[in-house]
């Protein structure tokens, strides 16, 4: 009787940590995630961890590379397919990102991380004449080159920061205006503050302040910025406007499941 009662909790229990496991492995992208990356980002024990992966290998969820590191399978792909995409309609994002520009009187940015890169799914203008159109909606920026992409590196393991900065320094334009050591500082800033603002980052003599929208289910990955030009927006004005930026993603962060 007593292994009755408890089998409901223990497929439970399997369930959300095979889970925890499937979402690190989104995280660290197409690269792969280690058996230890896992370990230790979920908690889990080795053999529980190991174990796991070894089921969801074995139903193609998951699949190992050249390197042995584990990423997402075919099957995950296919039940992709029939999910509905919960960014099909943005009304809801576009009221809170406008009224974020309305107030602050700036260009807003509203992206979602795919893999090494920042994709902007919103772009909101202010009433200020001078715009800062550094990327439109539709459009992508690398992760280490935009100020969204910043506050969504600071929400990774220091693992994956590591080997994001490695691919992308084989392609030195991909940091656009600024460097390596800003890039660092913009992440140590997010951390500390919940938000990071910098200027020269994806172009020169522009100015931006980023946070990470919360994700009541994980790591962030969505983030919002505001952008103008550097002699409109310095870090005395964007400490103001940070509480506006970190108020706008509360708001989406009720939205989101």
């Amino acid at each position: 009787m007593t292994k009755v009662k408890n089998e409901p909790a223990a497929h439970s229990q399997v369930v959300e940590r095979t889970c925890r496991i499937l979402r690190e492995i989104v995280w660290h992208g197409p690269v792969g995630a280690r058996l230890v990356d896992l370990t230790r980002a979920t908690g889990l024990s080795r053999p529980t961890v190991h174990r796991l992966l070894r089921s969801l290998v074995v139903e193609k969820f998951v699949h190992q590379n050249e390197n042995r590191r584990y990423c997402l399978g075919s099957s995950l792909f296919e039940i992709s397919l029939a999910a509905p995409n919960p960014f099909a309609d943005l009304t809801e994002f576009r009221h809170i990102i406008q009224e974020l520009a309305d107030t602050c009187g700036d260009t807003v940015y509203f992206a979602i991380r795919r893999g090494d890169q920042a994709f902007y799914l919103l772009r909101c203008e202010g009433v200020y004449p001078i715009r800062t159109h550094v990327v439109t909606a539709g459009q992508s920026l690398s992760l280490v080159g935009s100020h969204c992409g910043s506050v969504l590196l600071a929400a990774l393991e220091e693992s994956e920061i590591e080997g994001i900065l490695e691919r992308a320094e084989r392609h030195p334009e991909f940091f656009g205006a600024g460097t390596i050591d800003s890039l660092r500082t913009q992440i140590d800033e997010t951390n500390k503050m919940g938000f990071n603002w910098a200027s020269d980052v994806a172009v020169k003599e522009v100015a931006g302040i980023a946070a990470p929208v919360p994700n009541p289910n994980g790591r962030p990955y969505l983030a919002v910025s505001i952008s103008a030009i550097s002699s409109r927006l310095d870090k005395k004005r964007a400490l103001k406007l940070s509480k506006l930026l970190l108020k706008a993603t509360k708001k989406i962060s009720e939205l989101i499941d």
